[in-house]
């Protein structure tokens, strides 16, 4: 288990955006993410959950 720094981008429905960042503990980058995306997809305002992989996913020490 490692600890990761998410960098997520929300784009609600009424077309706000807020960036917002979570530690997350996960196996692996790509297991959180989708604990990130899951988290948010739980919220009904929320239309649009934007994360790349490979820059906005960081393995913390």
């Amino acid at each position: 288990m490692h600890t990761y720094k998410v960098l997520a981008l929300l784009i609600y429905r009424d077309e706000k955006k807020v960036a917002t960042t979570n530690i997350v503990k996960a196996e692996n980058k790509s297991e959180a993410k989708k604990k990130m995306i899951d988290r948010y997809k739980r919220s009904p305002n929320v239309s649009e959950i934007l994360i790349n992989e490979e820059a906005d996913v960081i393995k913390l020490l």
